[in-house]
């Protein structure tokens, strides 16, 4: 048997487990980008609209050059997209700028409450269905997060007393 039959009889080995690695990847850069900005947060520069800066470059040049190779035409008017990067640019604006006041633990947390507030966000505004099983994923990423936040507490003691006298 080849290598590229036996390609064919798994295919949807292929079909699920990309997908996946891709997500470990995207996982893999935002970490390294986390890591950077708390890094040049801690070395006093104050810089968060250019950290920003090299991720959207990126992206623009991965998913503008996709878009001229297939030939597509935007799905919405471009003044939508310019809106919704508006209100990214400054959602990551307020996410580097957090690595300046506190540590690398503490935004990750804030910043992976997103899965939460987009789950009950879309329920209310777009009406969206979630079944058993994404309520469940979500429950135990939350059950995670809640742990980090545990240990984060107690690696630095007195957490809370600390950043209301640093404010």
């Amino acid at each position: 048997m080849s290598r590229s039959s036996w390609w064919r009889n798994h295919e949807g080995i292929l079909t699920t487990f990309y997908p996946l690695f891709l997500g470990q990847v995207v996982s893999f850069v935002r970490a390294l980008i986390s890591f950077a900005s708390s890094l040049v947060a801690n070395l006093g520069v104050n810089t968060p609209l250019s950290l920003s800066f090299f991720t959207y470059t990126a992206l623009a040049l991965v998913y503008g050059g996709i878009m001229i190779y297939r030939r597509q035409k935007l799905q919405i008017p471009w003044y939508w997209y310019a809106l919704i990067g508006f209100a990214d640019v400054q959602g990551s604006f307020l996410v580097n700028k957090a690595f300046q006041y506190s540590s690398i633990t503490s935004v990750t947390i804030l910043d992976c409450w997103t899965i939460a507030w987009v789950m009950i966000l879309t329920w209310l505004f777009l009406g969206t269905r979630y079944s058993l099983w994404q309520f469940f994923g979500t429950a135990v990423c939350l059950g995670g997060l809640g742990l980090v936040l545990l240990s984060d507490a107690k690696a630095v003691p007195n957490l809370f007393l600390v950043i209301y006298l640093s404010s």
